[in-house]
């Protein structure tokens, strides 16, 4: 072979190294965004499941939150009723008493 010859097949074989090079930089770059992207996917995906992950929990405790003001108010409700069934029961004495301090009054007037 001559040095032309040489030089030639050199340069060719430099050429298609840097082919090679490139093309390989070309599929780093790829693999790169196409990763990029299925990260940004799955950052996406786990934001939706801990937002419904939240309103889960908050949709529970709002749940036992009326269930526990229900029960307090049943209660309230309850002491209530016994004080105005107490009340109503000591109507006919208040009255008996305020009418017989009424005939006092007016007999010693």
């Amino acid at each position: 072979m001559e040095k032309t010859e040489i030089l030639k097949k050199i340069k060719e074989t430099e050429q298609k190294i840097e082919e090679e090079i490139k093309q390989a930089e070309e599929e780093r770059k790829k693999k790169i965004l196409s990763a990029k992207d299925e990260a940004r996917k799955i950052i996406e995906d786990a934001n939706k499941e801990a937002a419904k992950i939240k309103e889960d929990v908050i949709e529970k405790a709002r749940a036992e939150i009326e269930a526990e003001k229900e029960k307090i108010r049943e209660k309230r409700m309850a002491e209530i009723n016994e004080i105005v069934k107490r009340g109503e029961s000591r109507v006919d004495d208040v009255v008996n008493f305020l009418y017989d301090e009424f005939k006092r009054m007016i007999q010693n007037a």
